[in-house]
C-alpha cells in the first residue's frame, strides 16, 4: 500500500515508514502530519499512550495526527473485547509482548482521553460510519 501511495503522489514530499511503529524512532519535531489507518484497535491502552506520545513528540508545533479506526461506543463492549483477548492469550500461553491478532477496539471517549494523556490538547471525532471513526488530534 505504501508503494501505491508513493505512485499516486510522486510529486508530494511524503515520508513513508514501513516498520514496527511501537519500536521505530520517529524523531522530534519533524512531521507536519501523521496518519494511522485501521491499526490501533489491536493495542492496549498503555501501548497506545506510549505510541501516541512518540507521535506527539515527532510532530512539529502545528502538527496534526489523524486516526481512522474501528471504535465502539459502549464501555461494556470494550471491556468484553479486552477480557476475551486476555482469556485467549492465557489459553494459548502467549508470553508478554508476543503479538497475537485480535481486535480490541476502545470507545471513542477512551481514544480521545488516551490522545490527551499523550499530550494532544485539541482532540475530536470528526466522522463516523458504522464502527469506523476518524479522530483528529492537534498539538
Amino acid at each position: 500500500m505504501l508503494d501505491k501511495l508513493k505512485e499516486k503522489y510522486p510529486d508530494k514530499d511524503i515520508q513513508l515508514i514501513c516498520g514496527n511503529y511501537l519500536e521505530y524512532d520517529f524523531g522530534k519535531n519533524c512531521f507536519d502530519t501523521a496518519i494511522s489507518f485501521q491499526t490501533m484497535h489491536h493495542f492496549t491502552h498503555a501501548e497506545k499512550v506510549a505510541l501516541y506520545t512518540k507521535v506527539y513528540h515527532a510532530l512539529n508545533s502545528k502538527g496534526v495526527y489523524i486516526e481512522c479506526d474501528y471504535m465502539v461506543t459502549d464501555q461494556a463492549e470494550e471491556v468484553r473485547f479486552f477480557a476475551e483477548y486476555a482469556k485467549l492469550r492465557q489459553k494459548l500461553n502467549l508470553s508478554e509482548g508476543e503479538l497475537y491478532h485480535y481486535d480490541t477496539p476502545c470507545t471513542i471517549d477512551n481514544q480521545i482521553a488516551l490522545l490527551k494523556q499523550a499530550g494532544f490538547s485539541n482532540v475530536e471525532m470528526v466522522w463516523r460510519m458504522g464502527n469506523t471513526t476518524i479522530i483528529i488530534a492537534k498539538k
